[in-house]
């Protein structure tokens, strides 16, 4: 019987608001000129390393048990199809018209019948997605049908291809290999290693027991190592690739914090048992909402009237309230409708709700 991570769980309702500070910056300073903690000169949040590595960790720790038993890929991989596309194509076609209408509040490109069609698709192409929060789903239904692989009847089979596709991946990343197309840079991306890594933390945690103060300083290593990592990238102190440092941190910070579950019975608060379930629709939702409360604030004078710190604070209420109203009123219903789709062995892990589930581990 899995044990309920409910540091995790809390770590999930975290994370997102990470990632949408990071993106309030970076409209404060379009929109205001206004330099939210200075951190809009990141190039990212790192956020979307966190929710990598979380992928390959829950997704192992989930289905440990039923690896190597191919009558569980169907399931598996309808269970992530739904967790995935309904809510996005919802929100993807609410924005066509929109972005369609008011082009500046998206991301400056077309909105074309063939955008339309890979954007609702997540297929890897050279056109972003038009929500687009949506490339890290790019990467997650790909890492979807890797993970798939371990339902082969052949273990040894499977687990060659994972190791295959880690080299290969840290063979590119490292430089070396090369190659003039740029799907096989998607293809063996970076960010591989990060979802490997997160598969390997949780075989570890399901076999070894660790000891706890260790546990607690991986943990608080991983948590200063993403602040550092901003500096460092400002200042250039160390010479260390971003989702390096950032992806390293994710790692320690998950294995840590699973571990101290693993040993320990703890309670969280509901509301950020509510929050982490509710991650994934604050993710997709963020930044449409984001985009049209900046365009309203900028046309009312509202920033004027109120200054740079309040207009902040009430993007981030704004679309955290948004996000919320999303995932109780559109994301599970549309998941409890569907949940007939999924064969009865598989029924355990489509749950809306609880910390096992691993609903909502793939945003940025």
């Amino acid at each position: 019987m899995r044990k309920k991570l409910v540091f995790i769980q809390f770590s999930r309702a975290l994370v997102p608001m990470m990632v949408m500070l990071f993106h309030i910056s970076e409209n404060m300073k379009d929109y205001f000129q206004f330099n939210l903690l200075g951190i809009s000169y990141l190039p990212i949040s790192g956020g979307v390393n966190y929710f990598f590595a979380l992928s390959g960790f829950m997704l192992y720790y989930i289905y440990r048990g039923k690896i190597g038993d191919s009558n569980h890929i169907k399931g598996f991989l309808l269970s992530r199809f739904i967790r995935i596309y309904p809510l996005y194509w919802v929100l993807t076609l609410v924005a066509v018209p929109v972005l369609f209408l008011f082009p500046s509040l998206g991301t400056g490109q077309a909105i074309t019948f063939k955008s339309i069609i890979f954007s609702l698709l997540l297929f890897p192409n050279e056109l972003d997605p038009i929500l687009d929060v949506a490339w890290s789903l790019v990467h997650t239904v790909y890492f979807y049908w890797i993970f798939s692989f371990l339902f082969f009847r052949s273990v040894k089979l499977s687990k060659l291809i994972l190791a295959f596709w880690g080299i290969t991946s840290l063979g590119f990343f490292m430089g070396i290999f090369w190659s003039n197309h740029k799907m096989m840079y998607f293809f063996f991306n970076q960010y591989n290693l990060i979802f490997l890594a997160g598969i390997l933390s949780a075989y570890l945690i399901t076999r070894y027991k660790f000891n706890f103060k260790m546990s607690v300083i991986l943990t608080v290593i991983g948590m200063l190592g993403f602040p550092l990592t901003w500096l460092n990238y400002v200042y250039k102190v160390v010479n260390i690739d971003f989702d390096l440092g950032t992806g390293l941190s994710s790692i320690l910070i998950i294995f840590g914090l699973a571990s101290i579950d693993i040993q320990k019975n703890i309670k969280i608060p509901r509301v950020f048992n509510y929050l982490g379930n509710a991650a994934f629709a604050i993710y997709l939702s963020h930044n449409l909402f984001l985009n049209a409360f900046s365009e309203l604030f900028s046309r009312f004078s509202i920033f004027e009237s109120i200054g740079g710190a309040l207009t902040s604070i009430s993007f981030l209420v704004l679309i955290l309230c948004t996000g919320c109203l999303v995932h109780s009123f559109i994301e599970k219903p549309l998941i409890s409708k569907m949940k007939w789709m999924i064969p009865k062995n598989n029924t355990a892990v489509t749950k809306v709700n609880g910390a096992e589930n691993p609903s909502s581990l793939n945003v940025s």
